[in-house]
């Protein structure tokens, strides 16, 4: 658990210097937002940071306690961001429970859950019907490498295994795509063939600096890619 916490933290480290990557994450899912929104797994407020734009109430939420204490730094000045806990594990808080949120955002983190349909329970009870769900897991079964098993991953997600899995969660998919098609070539090179457990720092920020590029990948609507958006609504 020690080196699965000091890989995440220095993969954290390194995706905040990715500017322009992080906001285009943010633009896959920003339609799907309501006004108060619950994020899981907000890690040192990658995402957080643009969650709570233009006056949404946002509630942070992390099981590490350094994150927490991080993103109470960081937003301590925004009345509009409150840091919590939420542990996909157990069963979700109380307060959650009695105040439902209309959107939940959890990006790259259920794939550290042993029991992801435990987890997704626990994600539909604390929304409101018909509330938002925005989803972000990596993509493709044969891209698993040393770098997700350095940092805790189960598993990689099919994109008709995640659709069956939110389907019987309780939800309806309203739309899955795959994202960043260029990554998964670099990913599958360094992950299964070179076994590296880590990202390395040129390709991350040439990825960083490609971002308009990138985009253009919704004119295409990418067959694959290294990661699959979910956006689905509580039934």
């Amino acid at each position: 658990m020690a080196q699965e916490y000091m890989a995440l933290t220095a993969t954290l480290e390194q995706l905040a210097e990715l500017d322009r990557y992080n906001h285009w994450i943010f633009d896959q899912i920003s339609p799907a937002l309501g006004r108060r929104v619950i994020e899981i797994g907000s890690g040192t407020g990658n995402i957080t940071q643009f969650l709570c734009a233009g006056g949404r109430e946002v509630v942070a939420t992390d099981v590490v306690p350094a994150y927490r204490s991080k993103l109470q730094q960081i937003f301590k000045d925004q009345a509009n961001v409150s840091v919590g806990k939420f542990d996909l594990t157990a069963p979700a808080p109380e307060e959650y429970l009695s105040d439902p949120f209309d959107t939940v955002v959890c990006l790259n983190v259920l794939e550290h859950v042993d029991d992801d349909m435990f987890a997704l329970a626990q994600m539909r009870d604390v929304m409101t019907d018909h509330g938002s769900l925005a989803l972000l897991v990596p993509a493709h079964r044969f891209l698993f490498g040393e770098f997700d098993r350095a940092v805790g991953h189960y598993r990689r997600y099919e994109r008709r295994e995640l659709s069956d899995k939110l389907d019987r969660s309780g939800f309806k998919v309203v739309e899955m795509k795959f994202f960043s098609i260029l990554a998964t070539l670099p990913w599958l090179i360094n992950g299964r063939l070179l076994k590296r457990d880590y990202l390395p720092a040129g390709q991350a920020n040439l990825a960083n600096q490609l971002v308009p590029l990138l985009k253009l990948e919704r004119l295409i609507g990418p067959p694959f890619g290294l990661s699959l958006i979910a956006i689905a609504e509580k039934r």
